[in-house]
């Protein structure tokens, strides 16, 4: 299963680059039950190491994993 969906969204994350969007932060709950995590933007508001901590695989396109050293962690 690749979809995390956003019907739990539950705090706003701010404003965008141009405009006002109210992005909604999505609660990430039972990682490990995904093949991988693909992290596509690097919000400030998720923690990422607790995020590879409880993932099988995480692909980080945004460099957000910066910083943080573990063989589930593919830098892309």
């Amino acid at each position: 299963m690749l979809y995390l969906g956003f019907e739990a969204a539950t705090q706003y994350v701010g404003r965008g680059r141009k405009y006002n969007l109210e992005m909604l932060n999505t609660p990430l709950e039972k990682l490990e039950q995904y093949d991988a995590v693909v992290i596509v933007t690097d919000h400030s508001s998720y923690d990422y190491a607790k995020i590879v901590e409880q993932s099988n695989l995480v692909i980080d396109t945004r460099n957000a994993t910066r910083g943080i050293q573990s063989s589930k962690i593919v830098r892309c």
